[in-house]
């Protein structure tokens, strides 16, 4: 499954860096683009494995607001 992911907070290309390699090393996530420029990471992954509210928590634990794009902030993580 391809999600896409709204993230704010990030201040260059290496906040993106950091993003990507973090979800790289979870398990479950297949590939990973995230672009400062758009503010936008697009995860492919198995759902079977890693749901998109655990991305939106490793986004979040390193210190950005994440939401999965087309849903308002209040409906992620509930």
């Amino acid at each position: 499954m391809k999600a896409e992911f709204n993230i704010e907070g990030m201040h260059c290309d290496s906040c993106a860096v950091n993003i990507k390699e973090e979800l790289e090393d979870t398990a479950g996530v297949r590939n990973v683009d995230v672009t400062f420029k758009r503010k936008t990471a697009i995860v492919d992954f198995d759902e079977e494995t890693v749901q998109q509210s655990t991305i939106v928590k490793k986004i979040q634990d390193l210190g950005y607001t994440a939401t999965i794009s087309g849903e308002s902030q209040s409906e992620v993580g509930q």
